[in-house]
């Protein structure tokens, strides 16, 4: 067996004896976590880790609870919402000790049989449930199934629940928090009771009537939201445990009435109060933040607010309110924040509050500001009265403790040096946007920020000159501020405009040194192109000389070892061919007889004679070689001999004649024999 298959081997055996588990197909498994959503799964993977601790089965086809999720005991989290689940039986979760949080929103449950009455009897850790969006319609008549002691958020968001009643928390001693919203819920007419339930939702159910008795027994209730329940046109309610109370955006006529001493944060934004009557909030002791903007308030009466000692923010902006009477904020000794932009007020009203600190009267249509106005508000720090029609702001405009004031996208056309003369506090002023044509520094003696950006500005440079030097000391960015008058320098910034009239030996020598600057620069970028095109040019000589130097050399060995071969192959060729003389063979006597007579010695038989004279002397026996070679006497020759001397003489010029195309083959001793 190959190492590949018995890894894989032993990876099968493991998976199925249980003690090894790998990811399932489609699926993503961190560590401790498996993430199976959107793989339209029916039935369980396979593979999936016995130990697994949180599992996302959502956006599947469950038709069916997967009972096979009990052979998972370490499971605390379990998510099946997005499927199609109808029902669950009992004992669906009856190994699943540990399970602590469970979403099956979004499946198919239609009403509260289809769940089992112990279908959570063993789930003795679950602390959330989400049943949001399953149509379980009415509430159980009998008992809860939901029994589940351990339980402390339950969701049934959009759940076609109809009637509300004591029913549903029944069995769940340890619910904090209970999410009603969306749900057809009309009335709430009977008294729901919890000692630990702390958050209810009861927003978007189209409530219609909700009896003053419904929250008493509720007694650890602190936060109640009750917004856009769009057909709710009064309130009232009773609870001493509540501190946070939200019913914006419904449509109610009057203030919610009723016992509310611990509530600390009320929010009406977007009912349709129309007048707050005095008393109203007599019983809300503990407030500290109400909200009342975006409703259609257009009468505050002056003991409106009495009761509210501790209030801190009240906003009251996107009213109609045009008039407010100065001692309607008296009592309420710790207001620090207070909101009314976006009313109707033509002046600023002259409120008496000693503790307040910001008031926002921005979007009001104010046109005037009385120089007395801010006097009996010792303590206001921020005033914001931007974006109004003020055309004017007052001589020796009072404000103490004024330290922030905005008064941009006015219409604001000068200040002099006695408008903020007596806020010796005042430390940031914002005029932008306003109608400025000139000003004097004179006017922001004592100003670190000031901002007057987007002002209609005559550039009259010899008169700009002291305010141009003032804010070029307190670090202000000069950069947005423009001319608009005269004509030749509109659109012109101020620096651009006057400074050769402010600095003209600065501008020329500026000129000058950003001129020499620029040409030196100029200079020594041009010169180092030229150098670096040159180092470039000589480097690419340099390469194309090695180059052409390498490949000659390439040449030179190669025309080396051609000669090389060719003096090895002659040399071979030279030593392995056979000596002629062993190929040449002695005449036969009929070629002998045809050979030509030798009329003189040969070099080569005279050598042989002088080599057989030496050889004969030797022996004794030269005498007989020297008769051989004497003349021999003349003899008449017969006719066979002529015509024999003719045939010989024939066969003589062909072989001359031969001789002179082929070379004279090497005499031999034996052919003359």
């Amino acid at each position: 067996m190959t190492l590949k298959g018995a890894v894989f081997y032993i990876i099968f055996f493991t998976s199925v004896t249980g003690n090894f588990y790998s990811c399932p197909k489609l699926c993503i498994c961190p560590p401790d976590f498996t993430d199976c959503k959107y793989n339209n799964f029916s039935t369980l993977p396979f593979g999936l880790d016995k130990n697994v601790t949180i599992l996302d089965l959502s956006y599947n086809a469950f038709q069916v609870f997967p009972d096979d999720l009990n052979d998972f005991p370490s499971l605390e989290y379990l998510n099946l919402s997005f499927n199609k689940i109808d029902r669950l039986e009992n004992g669906a979760f009856r190994r699943l000790r540990k399970l602590e949080r469970l979403d099956l929103s979004h499946n198919m449950i239609k009403q509260w049989t289809d769940i089992g009455p112990y279908t959570f009897s063993s789930t003795q850790n679950l602390l959330f449930l989400d049943l949001s969006y399953n149509t379980l319609r009415m509430q159980p008549r009998e008992e809860n199934p939901l029994q589940i002691q351990s339980l402390e958020i339950l969701r049934l968001k959009n759940c076609s629940i109809g009637l509300l009643n004591n029913k549903l928390l029944d069995g769940l001693p340890k619910l904090k928090e209970l999410h009603l919203s969306e749900n057809p819920i009309r009335w709430l007419l009977s008294s729901l009771s919890s000692t630990s339930l702390k958050f209810l939702d009861l927003s978007r159910c189209n409530l219609k009537e909700v009896s003053p008795k419904v929250f008493v027994n509720l007694t650890s209730l602190q936060t109640l939201y009750m917004q856009q329940n769009i057909n709710l046109k009064s309130f009232y309610c009773d609870s001493r445990s509540l501190r946070y109370l939200d019913i914006s955006n419904c449509n109610l006529e009057s203030i919610p009435r009723g016992y509310l001493p611990n509530l600390n944060a009320a929010n009406f934004h977007g009912n349709h109060f129309r007048i707050i009557l005095k008393m109203s909030f007599v019983n809300y002791t503990n407030l500290v933040m109400l909200d009342l903007s975006y409703n259609a308030l257009h009468v505050i009466e002056k003991e409106a607010f009495v009761g509210l000692e501790k209030i801190e923010r009240l906003d009251l902006s996107q009213n109609t309110l045009s008039y407010l009477s100065p001692e309607v904020f008296y009592s309420n000794t710790n207001l620090q924040f207070l909101n009314l932009s976006r009313n109707y007020l033509n002046t600023v009203p002259n409120l008496s509050s000693d503790f307040l600190e910001i008031l926002d009267l921005s979007f009001c249509e104010i046109a005037s500001v009385d120089q007395d106005c801010l006097i009996n508000m010792p303590r206001l720090k921020i005033l914001n009265l931007s974006k109004n029609i003020i055309s004017l702001l007052p001589d020796n405009f009072r404000g103490d403790n004024l330290k922030v004031l905005d008064v941009s996208l006015c219409r604001i056309k000068s200040v002099n040096n006695k408008t903020f003369a007596l806020m010796s506090s005042l430390r940031s002023i914002n005029l932008a946007g306003n109608r400025l044509t000139s000003a004097s520094p004179e006017s922001f003696a004592q100003v670190v920020s000031l901002n007057i950006s987007d002002n209609p500005w005559r550039c009259d440079c010899s008169k700009l000159k002291n305010l141009y030097d003032w804010l070029s000391k307190t670090g202000k960015k000069l950069d947005n501020l423009y001319c608009q008058s005269p004509e030749a320098l509109e659109g012109y910034s101020w620096v651009s405009a006057c400074q050769k009239d402010w600095q003209p030996t600065t501008a020329r020598s500026d000129s000058v040194w950003w001129y020499t600057t620029g040409l030196i620069i100029t200079v020594f970028v041009i010169l180092f192109v030229i150098l670096t095109m040159r180092r470039m040019y000589l480097l690419k000589e340099k390469r194309l000389r090695e180059a052409n130097e390498a490949r000659r050399n390439e040449e030179r060995e190669a025309l080396r070892r051609m000669h090389r071969m060719q003096a090895d192959a002659r040399e071979e060729a030279s030593r392995n061919a056979p000596d002629p003389r062993e190929l040449q063979r002695p005449p036969s006597y009929n070629e002998a007889l045809l050979l030509p007579r030798l009329d003189s010695s040969h070099p080569s038989l005279s050598a042989s004679l002088h080599s057989i004279a030496s050889k004969h002397s030797i022996n004794g026996s030269l005498t007989d070689v020297a008769k051989k070679s004497g003349p021999r006497r003349k003899r008449r020759r017969r006719k066979s001999d002529s015509s024999e001397g003719q045939r010989a003489s024939r066969v003589a010029v062909v072989d001359s004649d031969t001789s002179e195309h082929e070379p004279e083959p090497r005499t031999t001793l034996e052919s003359d024999f």
